[in-house]
């Protein structure tokens, strides 16, 4: 079974304006979105690694970052 991570994905300029048109795109190429920030321009989903490149490639996507955790010392 594939190792499933959270995602940030920035937007691109074109697609703020049309996030749900955006969030179809991540959705049907395997992002299964968690959260919408319109405001911000990102959605953050979670989605297999093996998908990561597939979804840097489409038009709607600016950037994919792996989310990262923090503990406190």
């Amino acid at each position: 079974m594939a190792s499933h991570r959270t995602f940030i994905v920035t937007i691109s300029e074109t697609y703020t304006s049309n996030m749900p048109a955006a969030v179809t795109q991540l959705e049907s190429h395997g992002l299964e979105v968690q959260q919408v920030l319109g405001m911000l321009g990102q959605v953050i989903g979670q989605a297999p690694d093996e998908r990561v490149k597939e979804l840097k490639n489409l038009d709607c996507v600016k950037s994919v970052d792996s989310e990262r955790r923090y503990k406190a010392l």
